[in-house]
């Protein structure tokens, strides 16, 4: 229990929970309310973990302190908040904090995502595609023009792939230019745009004023409503090439969203010039792992998802210090892209359903995201509870 005696700075046990947050490479912590105590949390890896406990006395004291840090009205607590502070680390790194804060039962619920540079991969070959993968994602992002989606839900790595495709990209010769809400990453020699709600900046009027800055490579952090859409495929048919993202299942599925938002099919086949779907998997260990039989759960899952497949023997890790007892440590990306060529685009213009996409596409040589998460088992970079947890 932290903080039970009044001599403990409030302002030490703030920072404890941020240097302990860094040391164990967290995305975000969790500030939470109970009835009786603020419960503390640490993303790691994807996953929630428990870290601490504040005591009653000083919950509300740790929240203001935070607020206080973030440049938040510590006197408002009945509306949703957002803010955020630089921290400085000994070594002299500068930490992005992005706080927002949200009204519950027992006192404001905060949340602070840790944006920290020095850990942003923007390596394409760090991500996890296979070579033949890579290759071609590499061919279709150096186009000279086109619609390039990158797809998958919150947090599944979407932007650092953005990032690293535009790491790829950037030199002296060429304009590119983004819009993001927030811009997460700073990337020298690239002009990033950020959306302001509040004066009325949204993505479709972003994405109007950015077409006037004569750029060669347009990003847009995500398509959310038709307009925005519309405005970012006729840049791409007009000499642009447009990086953006989606929220969709997998890769076929953002063919059909993009129809479900009123986009003719001509227009798609004129502009996209390929989809990637991508999920984010926890590793396992390579300090503690050890090979082990698989589970009746795990043989059933193969038999369901992969028909013929049959694995005696996998990777799992008994947990160490290395992984903090986990068994896991880092995360890998699964990919999943289309690439659209002519019979697709025969398909797309007959507006076929989900499955006649998603067959054609495979047809063609699309390995799936179950697929290409199965080779990373059978490397043993992943177990198979992990991707049943993340597919199923």
């Amino acid at each position: 229990m932290i903080g039970q005696e009044e001599v403990t700075s409030v302002v030490n046990i703030v920072d404890q929970i941020i240097h302990k947050a860094l040391e164990l490479r967290a995305s975000d912590i969790h500030f939470e309310p109970l009835e009786d105590e603020l419960r503390v949390r640490f993303r790691v890896d994807g996953i929630l973990q428990d870290s601490a406990v504040v005591h009653e006395s000083l919950k509300k004291k740790v929240i203001s302190r935070l607020k206080v840090l973030s440049h938040i009205d510590i006197t408002q607590h009945r509306i949703p908040q957002d803010g955020k502070f630089v921290l400085k680390t000994a070594h002299g790194a500068s930490i992005d904090m992005r706080v927002s804060t949200f009204p519950s039962l027992h006192g404001e619920k905060m949340v602070v995502r840790i944006l920290d540079k020095t850990r942003m991969k923007i390596e394409l070959e760090e991500l996890g595609f296979s070579n033949q993968m890579l290759q071609e994602f590499k061919r279709l992002v150096n186009k000279p023009q086109g619609f390039f989606i990158v797809t998958g839900p919150t947090g599944s790595g979407k932007t650092t792939t953005l990032y690293a495709a535009l790491a790829l990209l950037n030199s002296p010769n060429k304009n590119i230019v983004t819009l993001e809400d927030p811009v997460e990453y700073n990337i020298d020699g690239i002009t990033q745009g950020y959306i302001n709600q509040a004066t009325g900046f949204t993505f479709s009027r972003g994405i109007k004023s950015l077409l006037r800055q004569d750029p060669d490579i347009i990003m847009i952090g995500e398509i959310r409503d038709p307009e925005s859409a519309r405005i970012a495929i006729e840049a791409a048919m007009t000499g642009h090439l447009v990086l953006s993202t989606l929220h969709t299942n997998d890769a076929p599925s953002a063919i059909v969203r993009l129809m479900d938002m009123g986009i003719e099919p001509f227009l798609i086949n004129a502009s996209v010039t390929g989809v990637l779907a991508q999920r984010l998997i926890r590793k396992v260990c390579d300090e503690c792992k050890r090979l082990c039989d698989t589970s009746p759960e795990e043989d059933q899952f193969l038999k369901q998802r992969f028909q013929g497949v049959s694995i005696e023997q996998v990777y799992r890790g008994d947990g160490c210090t290395a992984c903090m007892g986990t068994g896991f440590r880092k995360r890998v990306g699964i990919f999943e892209l289309l690439v659209m060529n002519d019979k697709l685009s025969s398909h797309i213009n007959e507006h076929p359903k989900l499955d006649a996409i998603r067959s054609q596409a495979q047809n063609d040589g699309m390995a799936s995201l179950a697929s290409d998460g199965l080779e990373k088992v059978q490397s043993g970079d992943l177990c198979i509870s992990e991707l049943m947890r993340v597919l199923v």
